[in-house]
């Protein structure tokens, strides 16, 4: 439960020997707070203008959320009770302006900057955090390589793309029916679709289903009538779709136009069938659809918890995407209480040894991370429209319903 988790990072401070409430370095940034205290400044930069804004502000919705939360229940105890803030940057769709917010942020005294949902911005952001010696924490990006770097400052809670396309390659083994025999596997071209779409072509002869096409777009276009007209002609029994909220939105509504019959439409980390509002917009349309992606812990009494004080705050059901912006929060409180610090290096330490088994993840076992930054726990599972809702229906082990095919 929520009051155990703030317990538990209260307790942590406790427990620290060394109590620290001013600046441990020059990239520090615990400052004083009007009133007393002190404040320690996040920085989150996020695409809040453009395409992608639905989905960037509520990341940052549930990250003044979680920091809501923290600072009512004392702040961080192991330093004096500092009080969390949230300093937000609009990359706005680009790694330029991502990089420059995420420089200014750092000057302007932040701790730590999180984001940004779209993995090339992510990248740059995260390569000026690393310039500066100053911890990054990916909320949403999954593309591989951007870990391969060698990176000392920067962490990731959430899969990433390899992760994604193998945990869909065993899951569509293991739950297809016999009538599935072909697929047409269509995604957006930036890195997080090009990462996935790469893996999952090149292993779909394991799962014995054959791959009629690979098609590609952009997901800034504003229709996808040639892209669905090859998918009408190739008659595929399985569609395997990788995009975001907007474009997966043009791509159901051709479908929907055009009167094209699937068998299963199952997407991988797809950020507009695991959304709330796409069920809103389509309706009956796309009951049963399927996707791959990351998600609460449908099993646990926090999630229901904090779904409903998402709901409460925002007047608008919790997001997938806007969990991890929730747990980055809390990933960062538990790292700073251990530190019992702000300095750069302390927390970067911290995060290193982070073990967080309290958390509302539908992994097995605690968030930690390896010599990489990654979470080494870190999957996917199975989502279905089911009677108008999102329920998990595989892995068992997080299964809330029985999984439905051939309707």
């Amino acid at each position: 439960m929520k009051k155990r988790r703030l317990l538990s990072i209260a307790m942590s401070g406790l427990l620290t020997i060394l109590a620290v409430t001013g600046c441990g370095s020059t990239n520090s940034s615990t400052a004083s707070a009007s009133g007393g205290g002190s404040v320690i400044k996040i920085g989150s930069v996020h695409p809040l203008t453009g395409s992608y804004a639905y989905e960037a502000q509520a990341i940052v919705n549930a990250q003044q959320l979680a920091i809501d939360e923290i600072n009512a229940a004392g702040g961080i105890a192991s330093m004096g009770g500092a009080k969390l803030e949230l300093e937000v940057g609009d990359s706005q769709a680009g790694a330029d302006t991502g990089a420059s917010e995420t420089e200014r942020l750092i000057s302007e005294g932040c701790s730590i900057i999180t984001g940004t949902f779209q993995s090339g911005v992510t990248l740059t952001c995260m390569q000026k955090a690393e310039q500066n010696q100053v911890p990054f924490l990916v909320t949403v990006s999954n593309n591989v390589a951007m870990f391969e770097n060698g990176f000392e400052y920067c962490f990731r809670i959430q899969p990433n793309a390899d992760v994604f396309a193998h945990d869909f390659i065993e899951y569509i083994t293991e739950i297809k029916t016999d009538d599935i025999k072909t697929a047409v596997l269509i995604h957006e071209d930036s890195l997080t679709g090009t990462d996935s779409g790469d893996i999952i072509a090149e292993n779909m002869g394991a799962t014995g289903i054959e791959l009629l096409d690979r098609i590609t777009y952009s997901a800034s276009t504003a229709t996808l009538s040639t892209e669905v007209t090859k998918i009408a002609d190739l008659k595929p029994d399985l569609l395997i779709t990788i995009g975001y909220f907007a474009d997966t939105s043009l791509l159901v509504k051709e479908l929907n136009e055009r009167g094209v019959e699937l068998k299963m439409v199952c997407g991988v980390a797809n950020g507009g069938i695991s959304d709330t509002k796409f069920i809103e917009d389509f309706g009956d349309t796309v009951e049963n659809y399927l996707d791959l992606n990351y998600r609460f812990n449908p099993n646990s009494e926090k999630t229901e918890e904090l779904l409903t004080s998402y709901k409460e705050k925002y007047g608008d059901d919790m997001s997938v995407h806007a969990v991890w912006g929730y747990e980055s929060i809390y990933v960062i409180a538990d790292a700073l209480e251990r530190a019992g610090s702000s300095d750069s290096e302390a927390l970067k330490k911290a995060l290193h040894e982070t073990n967080i088994e309290d958390h509302v993840l539908a992994q097995a076992g605690p968030i930690t991370f390896d010599e990489k930054g990654e979470n080494v726990n870190a999957a996917g599972v199975l989502v279905q429209i089911q009677n108008g809702k999102h329920v998990v229906v595989y892995p068992r082990e997080f299964a809330e319903a029985e999984l439905i095919v051939g309707e």
